[in-house]
Parts: C-alpha cells; structure tokens; sequence
C-alpha cells in the first residue's frame, strides 16, 4: 500500500498516524495488520510508530492454546495388556552419517550403488540366466533375443510416435526402442516405456536389431506377490501425518478430539473397543508448519518461533495414552535439512523425555509386531503425479504404488533434493509389509501384492495455495489398521464416524 491509501484507511475510523508510522506500513500489503491496530488502539486518535511495533512485538508472543485431553474414566484398553514389541532398523536415524562432499564423484557413487543395488533385485525377479552385457550387443545377429538392464538416461518420443529410450551401465549405453503398435506385446511394452522415469533402474527384454534393442518387455524391480500379513495379537497401529501445527490452517480442535478418543472418549462399544487395541502410532512428518518454508509464510503462522510450535507439538504428544508407542519421523515443513534422507528431529526441539516416544529418520525402517514398516514423508510424491500419466492428488495410493514397483522412494534425480551419499538410501531393499506416507494431504488405500499402503492425510484445513490450486484436502480421518485381521478401519473426526 503506498502513503495516501494508508492515510485514507485510517481516516475512515477518524484516526491520525505518525509520518514515521506511515512510513513503516508503506509496501507492507498486510490489511490483517492495519485491522489489528485498530483493534487494539483503544481511545487513541493518534497511531505512532511505536505504538506499531510494540503490537507486532506483542503479536509474535502468541500463548499457546490450551491442550485439555482427560482420560475416560472406567476405559480398559486391551493394549494395555500387551508389551511393545519394537525394532528400529540400522538406518531408522541419518544423524552423523552422511559423510559426502557434495563432489561429482560422490553423485556418481550414489548412482553406481543404485545400479548395482536393483540390479540384483532385478536379477532375482527376471532370472539372470540370458543377462546380456551391453558391450555384446552389437555382435549379436539380428532378431536375437536379449535382456539387458539399466538405468534410464533418456526418454524421447520419435517423429513416428515410437520412444528412445537410453539405458546406461557400467559397460556402456545401449539405445532401446518401444514401437508404437496395436500388436502385442509391442503395444503393452509401450505403455510401460510412456511411464518410464528418468534415472530409474530396469530390466528390457527385446531383439538386437543394430544400433537399437527392439523392447518386447519392459520389467521393474517390484514386490514379490505375498498373503496380507497377519498376526495372533489383538493390537492396532494408528497413522498421522501433515499436523502442520503452528499455522493458522491447523484444525486443533478435532485435533483434541482424536487425543479424546484415544483417551478413551469414543462413542459406543465399537468405538471403544477399536481405540482400545490401538498400541503405536505413527507420524509421517510435518509435525510443525515450520518456518519460512514457502515465500510470505508468516501471513499464515500463529506461531512464528519454531520453538514454540514444538513446545505446542509435545504438549499434544503428551496427551496420547501412555500405553502407545509413538513413532516420530519428520517432513519436509519440518526442522531438519531439506534434502532426503533426513536425520531424526533434534531433542533440542522435543524435549521429550518419555521412553514411549522414537524419533527416526526419514525414510526408516521399523519393525512392528513383526510388520515390516516403511515410513516415509512422501515429498517425492509430486513429481511422481507430475511425471506418470494418469496419477493424481486424489489418489496418492496410486504414486505410492509406482514408487514401490520402482523399489526406489526417490527415482527421479533433482526434482527432490538428495544427499549424495556411497549409499542410496532411498531404495527400498527390504520387502514391506505396510507403507505409510503423508505430504499430499489426502487419505489413500490400497494393498499391493500384499503390502499396506497407508496416506493418512492431514490436520489442516484446506490452504490459500491449495485452493488456488484446486487440490480438495481430506483433513482429521486417522487410518487405523488392525494387525490380526489385515482390514484398515478409518475415524473421520470432522464427521465423528468410522468405517471400514
């Protein structure tokens, strides 16, 4: 706002401002904050600039709001009866290991052990009877039927509508061509090479044909096809993520209702019962808004020290009955570095000292009643919408399956900040048996070949950006699945009812 639309604001209340207030709102394009010193001016006519300052000051000391979660008297919950049964994988906290110096070398090992690391996966899935080097190919004879394996370097669609794809390893670059066709298995091979991702690792089946390998099969690493996992305990894990506390947007008041329920206070038998087995919890990052993540974020911030949002987080951590285990990992909003993997939040942010809270890595393995559990935050989600044909923010489940037919959390190299380090620790070696991850604020299911897959969502309301966007949040339904039936049930606490 320039000078005279600032004076005219104020002299419609009949109210008079200092040249130097003037001055100091000039530029600001803040309305919230004209309105707030009206509000507070009380008797005064006249505004000076220290008047201003000593609101904005006051403004930053925002208490925080009240945390009042009681226990239900006479609740029994049957998780109380059971230990924890726990176990934090060798990489579940990145503190202190990357020891990389950013170089070209260190890039170029990362990829290297991703090479190497899928190529085994591959090996194992496809046979590696028959593998071919890519530096026999062209002494081959044509129409030979090969199968090499690579990472994608390059995807072109060809002036005929066919696509190019380059596969590099160690030996060499061989140079594939899907056909477009309405014959099989051409037809089904170009489908999977329109969905291909750059820098991802996969296997061809095809026919030398120089300089080209003419693809008949295009395969990944994917999961093994299992049974549902199941278990004798009568135990239950929640799933929470994207709690953004801190920002305006946060719906604390359902939030208090979740910590209610969980207390105990569920309406009917079948509510207490279901909130009676739950025994771990698991936050999938973006616990806190964060500060300065995103350009003119404090507009929307009733917390603007980053120490007071935790402090809040922890009294709501507090809250969860004591039986439940809490798994803690962080996202992208919150206070650890931006590129993945990322260390476990610092206890100089959470000052818990309760032995049930775990603070690990993202992403990290955990093993849960014997369930394999994969949490990761998601942020690679976005480009994986973004990338593949046909995958939306409606459906996060279905990215998440990509990313697991891919065995890599973070195929594509720098539309996600990673840490070049020897080891790619985005791949996901081990087999899950449940996945969860958050980040694009809406709920998602599915079972894939027999692993659970989990977007719990979030505890926002729907944001000026999102709306911008068009993007239809599903904010305070928690997932919550039942270990020895394999079923997830889900708890909307914006319409207080659970289905399953």
């Amino acid at each position: 706002m320039n000078d005279e639309e600032i004076v005219k604001f104020f002299e419609k209340e009949e109210v008079l401002l200092s040249p130097e207030a003037v001055e100091f709102l000039k530029g600001k394009d803040d309305d919230s904050l004209l309105r707030k010193i009206l509000e507070k001016r009380g008797q005064e006519v006249f505004i000076s600039k220290e008047f201003i300052e000593d609101l904005i000051e006051e403004e930053k000391k925002i208490p925080l709001p009240a945390v009042e979660v009681r226990r239900a008297s006479g609740f029994k919950p049957v998780a109380k009866e059971y230990s924890a049964d726990l176990k934090f994988m060798e990489d579940c906290d990145v503190s202190g290991r990357c020891n990389c110096g950013g170089s070209v070398e260190d890039f170029v090992n990362l990829f290297r052990d991703r090479l190497k690391r899928t190529r085994k996966m591959l090996e194992m899935r496809v046979g590696a009877t028959g593998m071919s080097k890519v530096t026999e190919l062209g002494g081959f004879a044509k129409g030979r039927e090969v199968r090499i394996i690579g990472m994608v370097t390059s995807k072109i669609v060809t002036k005929n509508g066919h696509i190019l794809i380059e596969l590099e390893s160690e030996e060499g670059v061989a140079k594939v061509l899907a056909l477009k066709s309405e014959r099989e298995p051409e037809r089904s091979c170009f489908e999977k090479a329109n969905s291909l991702l750059l820098d991802e690792v996969i296997a061809v089946d095809g026919r030398a044909s120089e300089p080209f390998v003419m693809a008949t099969d295009i395969i990944w690493p994917d999961l093994p096809i299992r049974d549902v996992r199941v278990t004798d305990r009568d135990l239950c894990i929640a799933f929470l993520s994207d709690l953004h506390i801190g920002s305006r947007f946060f719906l604390q008041e359902h939030f208090q209702k979740m910590l209610g329920w969980l207390n105990g206070e569920a309406g009917g038998e079948n509510g207490k019962e279901l909130v009676g087995r739950i025994k771990y919890l698991i936050i999938a990052g973006d616990l806190v808004d964060g500060i300065g993540i995103y350009p003119e974020q404090e507009k929307e911030l009733v917390m603007k020290d980053i120490y007071e949002q935790y402090g809040m987080l922890l009294k709501f951590l507090s809250s969860i009955p004591d039986y439940i285990e809490v798994i803690i990992s962080p996202g992208n909003h919150d206070a650890v570095r931006r590129a993945e993997p990322q260390p476990s939040i610092s206890k100089e942010l959470i000052k818990a000292d309760d032995g049930r809270m775990h603070f690990i890595g993202n992403p990290s393995f955990v093993e849960i009643e014997g369930f394999k559990t994969l949490v990761y935050h998601g942020t690679s989600l976005d480009s994986i919408i973004a990338g593949i044909s046909g995958m939306s923010y409606q459906h996060p489940e279905k990215p998440m399956v990509e990313l697991l037919k891919r065995r890599n959390l973070s195929p594509i190299y720098g539309e996600n900040p990673i840490v070049p380090e020897s080891r790619d620790y985005m791949l996901i070696e081990e087999v899950p048996d449940i996945v969860h991850m958050g980040h694009v604020h809406k709920n998602g299911y599915e079972n894939y070949k027999g692993t659970v897959v989990i977007n719990s969502g979030t505890w926002q309301d729907q944001t000026d950006f999102q709306l911008r966007q068009g993007h239809t949040p599903s904010p305070c339904v928690l997932p919550i699945l039942d270990l020895r039936s394999g079923r997830i049930n889900v708890v909307n606490f914006l319409k207080r009812e659970a289905v399953g």
